[in-house]
């Protein structure tokens, strides 16, 4: 069973993740998007060795703080192909000027829907679900499901920035409608939830 730890970064306050096995140590990094020494320090106080960074989306404040943290570990970066424009967007240019972060590098794998990444005792589904980014993702890793800026406690990702789409992110919502209601959902921003009472309370589900 995978454990997790959250991490928040940045002014915009995003939810780095931490996955990891307490029995191997093995871990993937999920979205770094800045105060890389605080993401640093969390995998080396908890004894961890990074396999990974994943990206559930290519916004700069989920990916502003890559680059510290691959030099670091000597990790590759995973991410959906779709969300390459995305990553080397003007906007994220603009943005990480204006709040200091790195432009990402670029990533050294792509994966795709319903590809399972596994590393001793993890296995981490990869879920595509468009509409706040093209090539945005969520991952599910057993009764957890860390949704990016795709699904939030009681809301949904924006969809009026370059590549959003509403119709589209009702897609993606639909899909993960079908999933386990009792499964938790870890957010790119804000609390923690769960499908149930999303789709009982989020006016968007």
């Amino acid at each position: 069973m995978a454990e997790y730890k959250v991490i928040t970064v940045g002014e915009l306050e995003v939810n780095c993740y931490l996955i990891y096995s307490n029995g191997s140590g093995k871990c993937f990094i999920v979205d770094p998007g800045d105060e890389s020494g605080k993401i640093i320090n969390a995998v080396n106080e908890l004894d961890l060795n990074p396999e990974a960074v994943i990206l559930t989306h290519a916004h700069i404040d989920h990916c502003g703080g890559i680059s510290s943290v691959l030099s670091e570990f000597n990790i590759p970066l995973l991410m959906h192909k779709e969300d390459l424009p995305v990553l080397n967007s003007s906007i994220n240019k603009e943005i990480s000027e204006a709040l200091g972060l790195q432009m990402s590098p670029q990533p050294d794998k792509y994966f795709s829907d319903g590809e399972a990444i596994k590393c001793d005792g993890i296995t981490i589904k990869i879920i595509h679900t468009p509409g706040h980014t093209p090539g945005s993702v969520c991952l599910k890793v057993d009764g957890l499901l860390f949704t990016g800026d795709t699904l939030f406690a009681g809301s949904i990702g924006r969809t009026d920035l370059p590549g959003g789409d509403f119709k589209t992110i009702q897609s993606s919502l639909d899909k993960l409608r079908a999933l386990p209601p009792e499964i938790i959902i870890l957010p790119g921003h804000g609390n923690s939830t769960t499908l149930k009472r999303e789709i009982d309370f989020n006016p968007f589900m």
